[in-house]
């Protein structure tokens, strides 16, 4: 994407229609990583047919290196753009040099410790974002028939615990600059509308925390709670069925059929046909809007 002079073009023209849609104050970002797995690019499809089934199958991914990860609601968002760069010789002729560097600050109101440690450490992944308006239209990056995240410089994301006080609540504060070279003409955005969805709906899964109640040749049996609640009592992972489970073989990863799952409020006992003692073997756990794994050997 080019921000420098375009030769032999001439002038751009500068009409506009009568009626334009314009996007306005930001209440959500879906942070999605640049590249998956494969290295291909990772971008929203606007040749195909967008509905909330879309929506939810980005968000509920398997790969976690394909999967949107939406965050917010967000309260006094800034947007500020940097002043740009010339040089200015004495006689007062400018030359331009670079572009300053657009940043990002909000913050996410009643939010949690948990949730600070679910995305302080996006600085290691490099990502980028689709901007959510208040009026629920997704904002990215178009090119051709896609719509890409809008890149971040990863290593300026932060995000910090504000404490209570007696006349504020408790909340995060994320902060982060674009990508400075990235060309904000490409900014295209997709109105709710449009595609019968508000994208301000949109949430982001919860992890689930397995831990190791007892395991034997034949079965293994799982306490499930989220990251949230309190150090007492985490939030409980309820109502998952065996079509939401998977068993394997961690050293080979090959598959162990279960034949059956069986709950008792969140402890879960998996049943399968008998393996080897000491067998190291990967639970995991999908469904809506929960993801979980944990690796453990059987008795």
């Amino acid at each position: 994407m080019s921000l420098g002079c375009k030769c032999d073009s001439g002038l751009s023209n500068t009409g506009t229609p009568n009626c334009v849609t314009l996007q306005s104050v930001t209440s959500k970002l879906i942070l999605v990583p640049i590249e998956d797995n494969t290295g291909a690019k990772n971008k929203l499809d606007l040749s195909t047919t967008i509905t909330a089934n879309t929506i939810s199958a980005l968000i509920n991914q398997s790969d976690f290196s394909k999967r949107w990860y939406p965050v917010g609601l967000f309260e006094n968002v800034t947007l500020e753009k940097a002043e740009s760069t010339f040089e200015e010789a004495p006689s007062g002729k400018k030359q331009f040099i670079k572009q300053g560097k657009r940043s990002f600050a909000g913050e996410i109101w009643n939010a949690t410790p948990q949730l600070l440690g679910q995305i302080q450490d996006n600085r290691c992944v490099e990502f980028g974002v689709y901007i959510v308006d208040i009026n629920g239209s997704l904002v990215g990056a178009k090119d051709g028939d896609y719509l890409y995240p809008i890149p971040v410089d990863n290593q300026s994301f932060d995000a910090r615990l504000m404490y209570a006080t007696d006349s504020t609540v408790q909340k995060l504060m994320v902060s982060f600059d674009f990508y400075r070279l990235f060309d904000e003409s490409t900014l295209w955005l997709i109105t709710a509308d449009e595609v019968t969805y508000d994208f301000n709906l949109a949430e982001g899964l919860l992890d689930i925390v397995f831990s190791k109640v007892s395991a034997s040749q034949t079965n293994l049996v799982l306490k499930a709670v989220t990251k949230f609640g309190t150090a007492l009592n985490p939030i409980k992972v309820l109502g998952l069925l065996q079509a939401d489970f998977t068993l394997v073989n961690a050293s080979t990863n090959a598959s162990i059929s279960l034949t059956g799952v069986t709950a008792v409020d969140n402890v879960y006992t998996l049943t399968f046909a008998s393996q080897t003692a000491g067998l190291s073997v990967k639970a995991k756990a999908q469904k809506t809007g929960y993801v979980g794994e944990i690796t453990t050997t059987l008795a």
